[in-house]
């Protein structure tokens, strides 16, 4: 059906022919009055029909950009995911590595007597699901600065994973020698038990 179908069905119901004959009752100023308005609303309408539609383009493009910020970070999360599961699959388990094997390889690998590393103190910290944490207080004497800030940065880069809590520095027994107390967070991964359950 055209538009000029439409227009006549239109004209031929009673409400546009009751307008009509009331349109012509007006005088010649308030059918203008009425025309100024007619064209008033068109424009109106026109506006808000606009509107609307401008309102839903936003709407969408907004939609669109949640869309790939969400698959943005669902893409970070699973990168990051996958990077834990790479560093934890290297992690030695608890079984096979003992912490003053660990800390006596880093510190013989400065150039450091095995002596002058000493494990005050070890015990076991907070469960996690494949890692086993455990605090330490060590003791590095009479060493200089620069093999005991190589053992320091090993220790938070090294693998497996450690992390300083704290550190007081001293002077060493002899010129230009240092010792240092430090407390350290350990992770090794939890021993297989009962047929590989953890």
């Amino acid at each position: 059906m055209d538009a000029g179908s439409v227009l006549e069905k239109i004209k031929e119901q009673e409400f546009y022919q009751q307008l009509q004959a009331a349109y012509h009752q007006l005088s010649s100023e308030q059918q203008g009055y009425v025309k100024w308005g007619a064209t008033g609303l068109g424009f109106l309408a026109l506006f808000f029909l606009i509107f609307s539609m401008i309102n839903s383009a936003n709407g969408a493009r907004d939609e669109y950009f949640e869309h790939q910020e969400l698959a943005r970070v669902v893409s970070d999360a699973s990168d990051e995911l996958r990077r834990l599961k790479g560093q934890s699959s290297g992690i030695a388990p608890s079984g096979d590595q003992n912490w003053k094997s660990i800390l006596t390889s880093r510190v013989t690998a400065q150039g450091v007597p095995a002596e002058s590393l000493e494990i005050v103190k070890e015990s076991p910290g907070a469960s996690q699901n494949v890692l086993q944490e455990s605090l330490l207080e060590l003791k590095l004497k009479n060493i200089p600065l620069r093999p005991l800030v190589q053992i320091l940065a090993q220790m938070e880069q090294g693998n497996p994973p450690m992390k300083l809590k704290g550190i007081a520095i001293e002077s060493g027994a002899e010129e230009g020698k240092l010792s240092a107390k430090i407390n350290v967070s350990g992770y090794l991964a939890k021993k297989e038990q009962d047929g590989g359950k953890r």
